[in-house]
């Protein structure tokens, strides 16, 4: 179980350069936390690329669909106080502090393209390349997730949706 960014999403959905990483690190851990906030990031990647001209909204609309049935067992949002915490002291945006928060609580990875995340929590927060090269776990102690609450689902492999070029 991993938690992913907003980037590593778009990476997994659009087809780009970062789409074989992105599908090597869902290979290696299939069970993806996110919190609720991915579903405005996500849809805000979608309107630039529809405004880019790289998508057309009907292809932007099934990728939306696909991915939020994907997520939605597995999407918990941490507590407002430890985001408040996490921004005041380590002087992030409430954005990434809901995934920095949600890894926490989860005892697990984040795995994400942002380089200031990762800096600031190198324990935390490795790149997809770094994910895969370490298979997800080497050099990385994680302790066992409990099974409460809402049952984690895997992502379903033989979902894969590529957008039009």
């Amino acid at each position: 179980m991993i938690v992913v960014d907003s980037n590593v999403l778009a990476a997994r959905m659009l087809s780009c350069e970062s789409t074989d990483l992105a599908l090597s690190v869902e290979a290696a851990d299939s069970v993806w936390l996110v919190p609720r906030l991915w579903r405005y990031e996500f849809l805000n990647i979608l309107a630039t690329q529809i405004k880019a001209g790289r998508i057309k909204q009907s292809a932007a609309h099934a990728m939306w669909q696909r991915l939020a049935s994907l997520l939605e067992e597995n999407e918990s949002d941490p507590a407002a106080e430890q985001v408040l915490e996490l921004v005041a002291k380590h002087r992030i945006t409430a954005y990434d502090a809901h995934f920095v928060a949600l890894a926490r609580v989860n005892a697990c990875l984040l795995v994400t393209e942002d380089v200031e995340l990762q800096r600031k929590f190198p324990d935390l927060a490795v790149s997809m390349k770094s994910f895969v090269s370490n298979k997800g776990l080497s050099g990385w102690v994680r302790e066992t997730s409990a099974t409460y609450g809402k049952r984690k689902r895997p992502i379903d492999h033989s979902q894969k949706l590529r957008c039009p070029t």
